[in-house]
């Protein structure tokens, strides 16, 4: 065989393969919808086969299939309706508010700003004894130069008596600091007091939602295995009804 005579029977085999895996697909295709056409079939006439005896045990088993893939299907029905009742139940109970949890919430909110304003008095009381104490520096050291200077027994005096007043002062807001601290000291207490109660409802809430999961968590388990025992019901019936349409056609 010469070269030439050796590519035109490849490219002449190569051309009767692909013909042939063709016919291949295209009889795959018309098989594929002869076997749709014969489901379909069964699927509209099956239940009129009963009196046909080489039917009779697909008729039946038909009949079995149906009747149990609805009565899952009633259970399946019910059993979405529960879940979505616990779905409601336990987003209700998560968003749901208290008089008393309202009133908790207001008392802190009124401490957190009667707080504040005490923090702010605090740091104005402790800025002012800053100032007194640089003051009484001042007054001291005047003192000393007022004496160097040999100043008159008036001058000192006035001195002391500024020095007198200003530590009247400071004994003032030492007295105010410690009540400042004090009631800072009660208004944490409080709120701390409040938070365990919050932490306390939420809790109860998590718990009374914990109950709710646990059930919906049953309830998922138990639509898993319907929509299971459907699917098998389904399976055993789209095959009875091709066999009734099969053997129609």
């Amino acid at each position: 065989m010469t070269p030439t005579g050796y590519y035109i029977a490849l490219i002449a085999k190569s051309f009767g393969y692909e013909r042939r895996h063709k016919r291949l697909a295209d009889a795959s295709a018309e098989i594929a919808l002869l076997r749709q056409a014969e489901y379909h079939l069964g699927n509209l006439l099956w239940e009129l086969v009963e009196p046909i005896k080489e039917l009779s045990v697909e008729y039946w088993n038909l009949r079995k299939y149906v009747k149990e893939r609805d009565q899952h299907s009633v259970v399946l029905e019910k059993l979405n309706e529960r879940l979505t009742e616990l779905h409601e139940q336990r987003a209700s109970i998560l968003n749901e508010t208290t008089p008393e949890q309202d009133d908790l919430v207001k008392q802190r909110e009124e401490l957190l700003v009667e707080l504040e304003k005490l923090v702010s008095k605090k740091d104005r009381i402790v800025n002012r004894a800053k100032e007194i104490r640089r003051a009484h520096e001042g007054y001291l050291t005047k003192i000393e130069v007022l004496q160097r200077d040999g100043s008159t027994p008036e001058a000192m005096q006035e001195v002391h008596e500024m020095i007198g007043e200003i530590k009247e002062e400071f004994v003032v807001l030492k007295q105010q600091r410690q009540d400042v601290a004090e009631r800072l000291d009660d208004g944490d207490r409080q709120i701390g007091e409040i938070e365990k109660k919050m932490v306390s409802y939420k809790q109860q809430k998590r718990d009374r939602a914990a109950v709710i999961f646990q059930e919906m968590g049953i309830i998922n388990r138990d639509l898993s295995n319907v929509r299971s025992e459907i699917g098998n019901c389904e399976a055993h019936i789209h095959k009875l009804q091709a066999d009734v349409g099969r053997y129609l056609s």
